[in-house]
């Protein structure tokens, strides 16, 4: 049985919560080696996955995996960028996880009847979550939950944001605190989160510190002033 990180623990949680205990087609966007597709069908969470990847070494290496792992027929790779590699309504669930909140951004737009059709998006950005969040709302999808997932690399404290999503088509607005911290996360709180956001607070205080433009001064003074809230 495949161990997964933290992260990918709670990216693959999300999967199956929701509504139903299985995703049925779990779609991994940018798999890697693809860990979680593996892990998904070990685990019960899906029936069958498609493993995508732009790249065609890091997806050879994810066959390899795959087929050591016995799951040749339940798994399958496929070479492409974003979603250009699905048909709309292929993936029940779609994971695109570890990538930037605006590269995130791009894939569902370029990809945006591909993500429409699937009953949730789990998505992992490593930064911009806040515009990420922002344009799911503007674009259709309501946002049904948040984790923050702490991780503990080389002795480095990390803090994950994972978050899912499904489209319904109505356009739904949050203040400016909430697409920042995420409103899921302010309702629920915690131990994990009061640190997450204590790790915020250092991190633009060290930012304020190097500022000489006015504007980015009063617009991180503003983002501190919501993490003290």
């Amino acid at each position: 049985m495949l161990s997964l990180s933290p992260r990918l623990q709670a990216v693959l949680g999300f999967s199956r919560s929701l509504h139903t205990p299985s995703c049925g087609v779990l779609a991994d966007i940018g798999t890697d080696h693809a860990y979680l597709p593996i892990a998904a069908l070990q685990h019960g969470v899906a029936s069958r996955a498609i493993a995508c990847d732009i790249h065609p070494g890091p997806l050879n290496i994810a066959a390899e995996n795959i087929r050591d792992a016995g799951l040749t027929e339940k798994i399958e790779t496929r070479l492409g960028d974003g979603l250009t590699p699905l048909s709309p309504g292929e993936s029940d669930c779609i994971v695109i996880a570890g990538m930037g909140g605006m590269r995130i951004r791009g894939i569902i737009l370029e990809g945006i009847k591909q993500a429409q059709a699937a009953k949730r998006l789990i998505l992992q950005p490593q930064h911009d979550t806040m515009l990420l969040r922002k344009s799911l709302h503007e674009t259709g999808f309501e946002i049904e939950g948040e984790q923050i997932v702490r991780e503990t690399v080389s002795s480095r404290e990390l803090f994950y944001v994972v978050l899912a999503a499904r489209y319904t088509g109505e356009i739904t607005t949050w203040n400016e605190r909430e697409y920042f911290i995420g409103k899921h996360l302010i309702e629920e709180a915690g131990e994990t989160f009061s640190a997450y956001l204590a790790c915020e607070r250092k991190k633009i205080e060290a930012y304020i510190s190097s500022i000489k433009d006015e504007a980015a001064l009063m617009d991180a003074k503003k983002r501190l002033d919501w993490l003290s809230d």
